[in-house]
């Protein structure tokens, strides 16, 4: 829905939202802000709609808090790009992150066609510890 991908308001909410909430919930929150072709590049490596929606239900069974924020968002046309800044805490343990976002969002339903994400995270008052190669960087 084009209120989730319009403006920085809709959008920190769609990230709020993303990975809070049960994971019986997410095939909703999924269709609600992406189309049913929806692929995300996250740091180089691709993963087409199922996959994404099994991503969000596992983060979602381990996740017991979640604060992103959004620090810049921009939207022109069908293209949207943001940064986002957070921490998340998983199996008690808190970690920071960073990410940048580029989107191509349909022009009819606002949704998102797709999600490039380059993230990097860490321990909170540490140094990034993950995400700081991409995934072609990596030896086969």
């Amino acid at each position: 829905m084009a209120e989730y991908t319009s403006t920085f308001a809709g959008f920190q909410r769609a990230m709020e939202w993303s990975l809070t909430g049960p994971p019986a919930e997410s095939k909703h929150m999924v269709d609600t802000v992406c189309t049913p072709g929806f692929y995300q590049v996250m740091n180089g490596a691709r993963v087409g709609y199922d996959e994404y929606l099994k991503g969000i239900e596992m983060w979602r069974g381990k996740v017991s808090e979640y604060k992103p924020v959004v620090e810049q968002f921009l939207r022109d046309g069908d293209q949207l790009a943001a940064r986002m800044t957070g921490t998340i805490k998983v199996d008690g343990t808190e970690t920071a992150f960073e990410s940048f976002l580029f989107a191509k969002i349909d022009k009819e339903s606002g949704k998102m066609e797709h999600l490039i994400e380059r993230s990097v995270w860490g321990p909170v008052g540490g140094e990034s510890e993950h995400g700081t190669k991409l995934k072609e960087e990596f030896p086969s």
